[in-house]
């Protein structure tokens, strides 16, 4: 963690300081179309006692240059918004799904692999090993934020890079006007549920209506992707880049 003083004063005579996080950059980054892109993810806290979180898809967001591991000077390519220029693109989750889904198979294949009768991970296809990924690291994480951006790089694993404590509840794209009907709707009938069970002195757990939701955290239980282990054995980003250039 470090710590930056928001008017440039001493430090020792101004307690108004900023915190900032600095983590490494993870390279070998998934692009969409030759940029860079992050996946935007909804959670619900239904209840403090018991404590109880839920997990809902999200959509994509599109960086608006061509990305590259090359040149850091030019924040388009290394970041997926940039406010007032409105450039940035979106995409749903289900065209999210159909592009991992085509990068595992061409990739699998290139390895000489048996498209969809195997994966080396416990998931049974591409995009429920990355929802799994998505859900695991909010469940460690039950804090404040209300939803999360993740990115992920070439081997499908999954890299939490940014909390935010607003909704990001645009209606920009027709697309998000259909994901808000699907949370607030499944938000309604779940807190409902609770609500009444609570008022009638049952237990509240199972809930049965969750709609598109998918319960993270309730009772004690905490959601966990077993079986699995992400690498720790990432190369550098000169390394990345360095590889890419001797391919061309």
């Amino acid at each position: 963690m470090l710590q930056k003083q928001a008017d440039g004063g001493d430090a020792e005579e101004d307690e108004d300081w900023e915190d900032m996080i600095v983590q490494s950059y993870v390279c070998n980054e998934m692009t969409w179309e030759r940029r860079k892109f992050d996946v935007r993810m909804y959670w619900l806290v239904a209840s403090l006692d018991p404590l109880i979180v839920l997990y809902h898809d999200g959509y994509v967001r599109i960086g608006n240059s061509d990305y590259s591991e090359e040149d850091f000077s030019n924040t388009r390519a290394h970041l997926t918004t940039h406010t007032f220029l409105g450039a940035e693109g979106k995409a749903t989750f289900d065209q999210f799904e159909e592009m991992i889904t085509t990068y595992w198979e061409s990739k699998n294949n290139r390895m000489g692999g048996t498209i969809g009768r195997s994966y080396p991970w416990p998931a049974k296809s591409p995009v429920e090993h990355v929802r799994n990924q998505f859900k695991d690291a909010i469940a460690e994480m039950i804090e404040v934020y209300q939803k999360r951006h993740f990115i992920l790089d070439n081997d499908l694993d999954v890299w939490f890079i940014e909390p935010q404590n607003g909704c990001g509840l645009d209606e920009d794209y027709y697309f998000r006007l259909e994901m808000h009907g699907s949370l607030f709707n499944g938000m309604t009938d779940i807190m409902e549920e609770i609500w009444h069970k609570q008022e009638q002195g049952l237990p509240v757990m199972p809930i049965q209506n969750v709609g598109n939701w998918q319960i993270l955290y309730g009772d004690g239980l905490i959601y966990r992707y077993e079986g699995y282990q992400r690498s720790h054995n990432k190369a550098s980003c000169s390394a990345t880049a360095k590889k890419k250039r001797v391919k061309k």
